[in-house]
């Protein structure tokens, strides 16, 4: 994960890079446990979508479960190891959710508004994806 983390930050705008680092930090944690519930290996992606000419960024994770995800939880008792990867998405992205793949598996998203940069100064949108997520 803290690869995952590493990769993230440095393609990300400041403006969204920390909430951004700790979401890919939550889904991949996910993503691991969901494979290995699956008895899958090495089925992870991680995809991310930096476009700050148009104030956004997307996230994509991707795992074997085809399990859905449930819903956010209203709140989470304090001595719980676990439950509040949704709560963050829900604080942190401007929007989420997830889609079934059709080889199997499901992939997780999450999108976040940046600070547009004009378009004559920015790069076009870069799409990348971390080979080493875990």
């Amino acid at each position: 994960m803290s690869a995952a983390r590493r990769w993230a930050a440095e393609l990300l705008p400041a403006d969204v890079r920390d909430g951004v680092v700790l979401v890919v930090s939550e889904l991949v944690a996910n993503a691991v446990a969901a494979d290995e519930a699956a008895g899958a290996t090495d089925d992870i992606e991680v995809e991310l979508v930096v476009d700050p000419p148009h104030g956004h960024v997307v996230l994509a994770i991707t795992d074997a479960s085809d399990r859905p995800l449930p819903p956010s939880p209203a709140c989470v008792p304090g001595d719980e190891d676990g439950g509040r990867g949704l709560l963050l998405l829900d604080v942190l992205a401007d929007d989420h959710g997830w889609t079934p793949r059709p080889c199997g598996g499901k992939c997780v998203w999450a999108r976040f508004r940046c600070a547009p940069v004009q378009q004559h100064l920015a790069m076009p949108p870069v799409r990348v994806e971390c080979a080493d997520a875990a």
